[in-house]
């Protein structure tokens, strides 16, 4: 049976020891007898080659040895400063530049990495060493900068707040003004097709067509085609591109500008309170505005904006309609409803954002710890001389570090040499807790 206490495979080079691997039955931990004549002399004086530089020999050996134990030992920091980087990305207190300057330490660990897997030479396994070393340096250097940066920014933005709460100004609120909203190529060809139409029909002809205003011309939409996710788009593109020549302040006023300002009495109101089939300006503004309701309501934002919905229902229903009333109300609730769509959007993009990163870190987790067990379980196969051992289910991976659980106490190490010694010291067995055991059975 093969002796399962790890220790360091190289001593002093003047020396002669037995590796444990090929040695089963000396125990590491009794000092083996020191040789008191070089290891060159020996040979030489055994007939070998008298000018052949066996120390140096041995020497570049355990060079050699030393390094892929170093080497070994730094990708284990390697993983676990991978794994704290790709965690502190995911702290929504970061700003774009942070995080990007995160992401290069990323970008850098994975440099290294490929670096290892080409290194052959003693000289390139000591340059990747360095490396790491210098980046574990610089990341370190890095969160001090970010953890300062974001006390700073927290610091500023308390005093603008304090400021503005003792300037009390507020800015220009113009409702007539132009917003701008994030939307795709075809909500702007719906809301740009349906604003011609309405253009054509109230301005581009003698008098008023009201076919072109309702159902659109030459393929286009009109007014009918109006609805709770297109209505603000509308009201805003016919501000952004259509106001100005059209002589008036918005679209509602262009609307109302057809006719004499009085109702002709409502239409026919289907269930859902729209009117069934508009046939004046009327019963298209009282159908902008169920619209915007529905849309208010979709977005919780109603009962901030019920009064200008109370104001703009109330004189629509009137025989003589208050023009000023219902277009400055309108155009408010358009504005309170396209501020709620534009907020709900961002916050859209930024979940999925979120989303999409948070899965880009998990998946980056699993890659570090899928590595860092493969290299735990090489080496723990290397240092026992056995291909078929396989880890046992006790020991987790927490935090970058291997961590087995005996007797109520928790063993933790970042490295399969680290957390053996550990056991070992402990007084217990590594190979009984660290692998899975076929346990022979009596017959």
């Amino acid at each position: 049976m093969l002796n399962n206490v790890y220790f360091s495979p190289f001593v002093n080079d003047s020396t002669v020891r037995p590796m444990t691997q090929y040695s089963p039955n000396i125990n590491p931990y009794i000092e083996f007898p020191t040789i008191d004549f070089k290891v060159g002399d020996f040979l030489a004086a055994s007939g070998y080659p008298i000018n052949t530089d066996w120390n140096g020999l041995g020497r570049e050996y355990m060079d050699k040895c030393k390094t892929e134990l170093d080497l070994r030992d730094s990708l284990g920091k390697l993983s676990n400063l991978s794994y704290k980087v790709s965690t502190v990305l995911e702290d929504d207190n970061l700003n774009e530049s942070q995080k990007e300057r995160l992401q290069e330490i990323l970008d850098k660990v994975e440099e290294i990495e490929e670096y290892v897997k080409q290194a052959k030479s003693v000289e390139q396994k000591k340059a990747a060493i360095k490396s790491i070393e210098e980046l574990a340096e610089e990341a370190g250097a890095l969160s001090t900068e970010i953890a300062e940066e974001i006390q700073q920014a927290a610091e500023e933005a308390a005093q603008e707040a304090e400021n503005a709460d003792e300037s009390g100004q507020t800015p220009a609120n113009d409702i007539n003004a132009p917003l701008q909203q994030d939307l795709t190529d075809e909500q702007k060809t719906q809301a740009l097709d349906i604003c011609q139409s309405i253009y054509q029909g109230a301005i581009g002809v003698v008098g008023t067509d009201y076919d072109y205003i309702i159902d659109g011309y030459n393929g286009k939409q009109g007014t009918s085609a109006i609805n709770k996710d297109n209505v603000t788009a509308v009201l805003n593109k016919w501000q952004e591109q259509f106001a100005q020549t059209s002589g008036d302040e918005n679209l509602i006023e262009t609307l109302f500008d057809e006719e004499m300002l009085w109702n002709p009495s409502l239409s026919k109101r289907d269930q859902d309170g729209k009117i069934a089939k508009p046939k004046n300006n009327v019963d298209i503004i009282w159908n902008i505005v169920k619209c915007l309701e529905e849309k208010a309501k979709e977005l919780n934002v109603y009962n901030d904006v019920c009064g200008f919905f109370t104001t703009a229902y109330d004189e629509l229903d009137d025989t003589f309609v208050n023009q000023s009333k219902v277009k400055d109300a309108v155009m408010a609730i358009n504005k309170a409803v396209t501020n709620a769509e534009n907020i709900k959007k961002a916050e859209d993009k930024k979940n999925e954002a979120k989303e999409a990163k948070e899965a880009e870190i998990q998946d980056k987790k699993l890659r570090i710890e899928t590595d860092a067990k493969n290299l735990f379980i090489g080496d723990m196969r290397e240092i026992w001389a056995d291909d078929e051992l396989e880890l046992s289910d006790k020991v987790q991976y927490k935090n970058g570090k291997f961590v087995v659980r005996i007797e109520g106490r928790d063993y933790s190490a970042k490295t399969f040499r680290e957390l053996a010694n550990k056991l070992t010291e402990a007084g217990y067995d590594p190979k009984k807790y660290l692998t899975k055991q076929q346990l022979a059975v009596a017959a």
